[in-house]
């Protein structure tokens, strides 16, 4: 373990622009998966409620006759 994180030290902690690089680059990554988690989590808890669901039958339905 200790070799592993010696190896990791120094390929990332010894010069400031992979560092810098590395922690911008991890924060995308994980707003990206924080944000398909989310995404998914409210599409299951809505199912049946969303815009998407209901296109074709309470919306854009068919209109009923004025005669």
């Amino acid at each position: 373990m200790g070799g592993l994180m010696h190896s990791v030290y120094r390929t990332l902690m010894t010069r400031n622009s992979v560092y810098v690089t590395f922690v911008i680059g991890g924060a995308l990554a994980g707003e990206r998966m924080v944000n398909a988690g989310v995404d998914v989590a409210w599409k299951s808890n809505n199912k049946g409620k969303l815009y998407d669901d209901l296109l074709g039958t309470v919306i854009g339905g068919p209109k009923p006759d004025d005669d």
